[in-house]
């Protein structure tokens, strides 16, 4: 699609793989994680846009092939927010959504993004539409937080949460379409004040409850495709699920 392009968070180093090697340039079935991510953007559009930082040369070295992806560089990793903030100076003039993800999800499938994508354009007056799912075991990911409508008001992360918001189970996979009106508008007014200093993408989601701009949530058909990899054993449950997975359409 012309006026879809796909942003790709792949700067970080990812400390908790014990590993100097950039998260995204860790391996699955002898590829890079990050190959899967980029090979599920291609469905949905031809123009993809990979924020890089961490060992940013080796990571271009090895999308070299996808010859649709372009490079932007984060010189300080400040956080999503900040990653995206980067990405939107080289976003065509025709482009109206953006799908963001993360390098680190390699077991997103093109039906998920598919459907994400057609559910925010069907919407004609959507601001937001995140992709969540529900764990039992939430520890670690961001919470969404809802009104008594069911509404998201805004998304909490694991360091900033309180005991009860803790307790909330759909959490934020990472994944969002998003107008790119609604980007230039309210990225510039993030701020840094949480328990990691950061620039937290999660944040536009209160900005636009603030202001009654439509957010819709998209649930995933399995929790597993959407979680992140962020440790060795991680890496290992992905290489097992994704063998399962190639082993079906054989």
């Amino acid at each position: 699609m012309s006026d879809v392009a796909v942003i790709i968070l792949a700067a970080g180093q990812g400390t908790r793989m014990m590993s100097d090697k950039a998260k995204v340039l860790h391996e699955l079935l002898g590829r890079p994680m990050i190959h899967y991510v980029v090979e599920a953007a291609r469905t949905v559009t031809d123009d993809i846009l990979v924020v890089v930082g961490h060992q940013r040369e080796a990571v271009k070295a090895v999308l070299a092939p996808y010859r649709e992806v372009r490079f932007v560089v984060q010189e300080e990793q400040l956080g999503t927010g900040h990653a995206v903030m980067a990405a939107l100076p080289e976003l065509r003039g025709e482009t109206k959504d953006v799908v963001i993800l993360c390098g680190d999800t390699p077991l997103i499938r093109p039906e998920t993004l598919g459907s994400l994508l057609q559910k925010h354009q069907a919407a004609q007056r959507q601001s937001v539409t995140l992709l969540v799912t529900s764990l039992d075991e939430p520890y670690g990911y961001g919470r969404v937080v809802t009104d008594s409508h069911g509404r998201p008001m805004r998304i909490i992360e694991e360091s900033d949460a309180g005991p009860s918001e803790r307790l909330i189970t759909t959490v934020n996979t990472g994944t969002y379409c998003v107008r790119v009106g609604f980007l230039r508008r309210f990225l510039p007014a993030l701020d840094s004040e949480n328990a990691q200093g950061e620039f937290y993408l999660t944040d536009v989601i209160a900005q636009a409850y603030g202001e009654n701009l439509p957010v819709d949530l998209v649930e995933a058909a399995a929790s597993l495709e959407v979680l992140g990899v962020n440790s060795r054993q991680d890496l290992a449950t992905a290489e097992r699920l994704l063998k399962a997975e190639q082993g079906k359409t054989l």
